[in-house]
């Protein structure tokens, strides 16, 4: 696999060129990002940036059932504390993509992330006033970030892949590139009012960043970056960068910065699974995130194949209506075939409670009246009743959702599945929601489509 570089600049004169490249790669930079450090940016007009650039790169990928946060991060008394190194099956399959090694990098689930860059350093000496080209050196190096979830921060670390420095000096430099110090550090693309990082950068050697592992900084999204009204779960959005910098008294190379990363924070107070809880996180929302359901699953494929018939043939489900049914939610890679999304909402809250409402009418389940499908259904148009043991009526889109059985805006469907499948399905949801950090939206019973920071946008698909 070819790798990304970030070069620290060609310079030189007609007599002293730099050399040539011993492995092919692609500039990501010169020897800045264009990074100018400034004002929180508004959570609203990030949040579309971040989704926007996503779908340009064709950036997504399916929520990580198995992996709890508890088990990747966290210093709560309940939790896993947070790791020294990234090792992992996660990392070596992230590395292993070709995603990891654009500009961006990869975001393997929103929370974990990963990169390798190829890095190559133009050292220059001034002669009579002139900067002379002495020599190039070059290495491949590894970046992984893992979010907290019990505070406002992503862990960030940095390597040298092992094998992947080389230097092409003169005949007699032997040790002079190899003794270059190297500093690596880390740092906010905003101001110290959304953003700062846990230490300055780290300082070693070429030989001895070649052999010494990782090194890790803390960068940390802070609550008075949350700059919106609007803005209960006190979002913000901050990115960071990886510096590097080679140079000594005699030699110089210039100042190199990687493309920023984004980050969202956000002090929402409902996460948890079970008796533990996840008040704060940061999360690499570069990503666009989907729940996957499998129609043959022996524990809740009654509720995926419903889903699937939902979205893909709505007029063929309950409740039945006077025109075309419009069901979102269906996930596709390719914008054009893909659905509208869902937004998350209060369960317990008006609107889902609202949603609950529709749904018991859909149903036939309203028994404070003398037709259970009042007052928006009929027996004709409700879903007719059943009298198999241990059933349950599932809807979609879900009932915690924007898009759900109130929505003006949308239509829904409703089934009934058995219990336990509808159990299983509804918890594998609770799961996808603590394991992407999907926020609730905050709507304004206004319709139309979900802004704000709290909009966070998902879709499902079903295998």
């Amino acid at each position: 696999m070819a790798a990304v570089a970030v070069t620290a600049g060609v310079t030189g004169t007609a007599n002293a060129a730099p050399a040539a490249d011993p492995v092919p790669y692609t500039v990501v930079s010169g020897s800045t990002n264009g990074v100018i450090k400034g004002a929180p940016i508004a959570p609203q007009k990030a949040a579309a940036q971040l989704r926007a650039d996503a779908e340009k790169r064709g950036a997504f990928y399916e929520s990580p059932v198995s992996a709890m946060p508890g088990a990747l991060s966290g210093n709560g008394s309940s939790q896993a504390e947070m790791p020294t190194t990234p090792a992992g099956a996660w990392l070596d399959d992230c590395l292993a993509s070709t995603e990891a090694t654009t500009p961006k990098g990869r975001v393997y689930n929103r929370f974990n992330w990963c990169q390798e860059v190829r890095y190559r350093a133009d050292f220059t000496e001034i002669v009579d006033g002139e900067p002379v080209h002495r020599g190039t050196s070059y290495l491949t190096f590894q970046g992984a970030g893992i979010g907290y979830n019990d505070k406002r921060a992503t862990r960030v670390f940095w390597r040298v892949k092992p094998g992947s420095v080389s230097y092409n000096w003169g005949l007699f430099d032997y040790f002079a590139p190899r003794r270059m110090p190297l500093a690596v550090g880390v740092e906010c693309s905003q101001s110290s009012v959304s953003c700062t990082v846990s230490k300055g950068a780290a300082t070693m050697e070429w030989q001895q960043w070649a052999n010494f592992g990782w090194t890790h900084w803390d960068v940390f999204g802070h609550e008075s970056g949350a700059t919106s009204l609007n803005n209960p779960d006190k979002v913000s959005f901050t990115g960071w960068f990886f510096t590097l910098d080679s140079s000594n008294a005699k030699y110089k190379a210039p100042r190199t910065q990687t493309q920023p990363i984004g980050i969202r924070c956000d002090s929402a107070t409902y996460f948890n699974i079970g008796t533990k809880r996840y008040p704060y996180a940061c999360i690499y929302s570069g990503a666009l995130p989907f729940l996957t359901y499998n129609a043959a699953d022996g524990s809740n494929g009654q509720v995926a194949r419903h889903i699937r018939d939902a979205q893909s043939a709505p007029d063929t489900t309950y409740p039945k209506e006077w025109h075309p049914k419009k069901i979102p939610g269906k996930w596709a890679a390719n914008a054009g075939e893909r659905a509208e999304p869902l937004h998350r909402v209060d369960r317990d809250g008006q609107f889902g409670r609202s949603n609950e409402n529709w749904k018991r009418s859909a149903c036939g389940q309203n028994t404070t009246v003398g037709n259970p499908w009042a007052p928006y259904y009929t027996p004709t148009t409700g879903l007719p009743a059943t009298t198999a043991p241990d059933q349950q009526c599932d809807e979609y889109p879900f009932g915690s959702t924007w898009e759900g059985a109130a929505d003006p805006d949308h239509d829904f469907s409703v089934r009934w599945v058995d219990k336990s499948h509808n159990a299983s399905a509804g918890y594998r949801l609770l799961e996808f929601y603590v394991n992407d950090r999907i926020l609730r939206y905050e709507p304004n019973f206004l319709g139309g489509t979900p802004s704000g920071p709290s909009a966070d946008p998902f879709w499902v698909n079903i295998n």
